[in-house]
Order: structure tokens, then sequence, then C-alpha cells
């Protein structure tokens, strides 16, 4: 991809990456890191990470398990956003980098699936994407 990534940590640039290509699909709302506010939403986090693969060079592959949450009053409008994700960047052949690391396959950890209906009525669904970036 043509877009490059600077300027933090490259954890935190691959998954503002991912963020970028998540808000690209066009989906009811945008993705922001974080928790889930109130009202209609996406939030992604990373979870717990480490070097899967650490070369001589120190060249290393880390995967990055990113947490997807979604919240809608509408089932069908938020089951359609979260796998939309899910069959969109699983299938993509070319992916983001920065300086320093490539996003170089993404996949999915844990399918969405819903998780609660709120009181209010609004449905909340979870997933994960394994998303592999090589650091070099």
């Amino acid at each position: 991809m043509s877009e490059t990534y600077q300027g933090a940590t490259i954890i935190n640039q691959a998954v503002e990456a991912v963020a970028g290509l998540i808000n690209a699909l066009g989906l009811f709302a945008n993705i922001y890191r974080g928790a889930l506010g109130t009202g209609n939403g996406l939030c992604c986090e990373v979870g717990p990470t480490y070097p899967e693969a650490v070369y001589l060079d120190k060249n290393k592959y880390v995967p990055v398990d990113l947490t997807i949450n979604g919240k809608h009053t509408d089932l069908q409008t938020l089951s359609e956003a979260m796998n939309k994700i899910h069959e969109s960047l699983t299938m993509l052949r070319s992916y983001p980098s920065g300086t320093g690391w490539q996003i170089v396959d993404i996949t999915t950890a844990t399918e969405p699936q819903v998780i609660e209906r709120e009181s209010e009525g609004a449905w909340l669904m979870a997933s994960s994407l394994y998303v592999k970036v090589a650091s070099y």
C-alpha cells in the first residue's frame, strides 16, 4: 500500500493502519481505539502481544491480537459490519507498512459473535483479528 505510518511504536502504527483499512470500508461508524462509548459504534484494542520469532539480526515477527468490538441497535447492521471487516481484511493481498515494519498477513482469530444485548436494546458483538507484523 502507498500510505506509510510514522511517529509511534510499531504496534501502534500497525493498529492505526488496520483502523484505516476498516474505516475505508464505509461502515455505519468509524472505528477508534479504546472502549465502546454510548450509541452505535466500533472500537479496537490490542490484546497481549509477544514476538513470534526473533532472528540474530533482531528482525522479528510480532503477532498483534486486535480485538474488535461493535455496538448497534440493529443486529443485522452490526453483524454485516463485523463480518465485512473480517471478510475484507483477510482477503487483502497488499498491506500497509511504515519505517521498519510491514504487515504481512491478517487472519481471523475469533469470528464475530454476539456477546450481549444491553437493557437499552443495543447489541454488542466482539471478534479478534490476528495481524502479523514484520519488524526490521
